[in-house]
């Protein structure tokens, strides 16, 4: 899981030129100012692409996308889950 948090800390940094240096992993991206309505929609865009896992409805709770470990674990166990 330690990879897919690099990936998701470098995709906010570079892609949406997010600052997420000090901002820990389990710490609320929504509250530290880091994302907003309107990147959690081009984060769920990336994830949907990079991992090829399609994020329903139902997945758009904050709970699956406050946190980089939060990302992580979504990320994983939709992974997980394929075939």
């Amino acid at each position: 899981m330690e990879a897919l948090k690099r990936e998701v800390r470098q995709f906010l940094a570079t892609q949406l030129h997010r600052k997420v240096d000090g901002v820990g992993d389990t710490e609320s991206l929504l509250e530290a100012g880091v994302i907003d309505s309107m990147a959690v929609l081009e984060l769920v865009g990336y994830i949907e692409q990079r991992y090829s896992i399609t994020v329903g409805d139902d997945d758009m709770m904050p709970e699956n996308f406050d946190t980089i470990e939060a990302i992580a674990a979504f990320i994983e166990s939709r992974r997980g889950s394929r075939g």
